[in-house]
């Protein structure tokens, strides 16, 4: 199933909420949310602010996928996550 830009910034929210809330997830989960940066990147459909984060989350989302302390480095991030959800939302028309 091929995803449009809206379900890649609903599943991307998504993906970012859940760490932000319950400040824990998968390297999975982060490499997904890597993969997503590049897909919507690719389609170059967004504008500022998003596209101002873009490359922040990307790389939150590498360093996540590789890290053995994922909770610490979603807690090292817990101060960007409010920013990149609120610029998502923005985005989400």
């Amino acid at each position: 199933m091929v995803l449009n830009i809206q379900n890649q910034l609903d599943l991307l929210h998504d993906l970012l909420s859940l760490h932000a809330e319950e400040g824990c997830g998968s390297n999975s989960e982060c490499e997904q949310i890597a993969r997503l940066i590049d897909s919507i990147q690719q389609q170059n459909a967004l504008h500022f602010p998003l596209s101002h984060h873009l490359e922040n989350i990307r790389q939150y989302g590498v360093n996540g996928a590789t890290t053995s302390e994922l909770d610490q480095h979603i807690l090292r991030h817990q101060a960007s996550f409010d920013q990149w959800l609120q610029s998502i939302k923005d985005s989400n028309h």
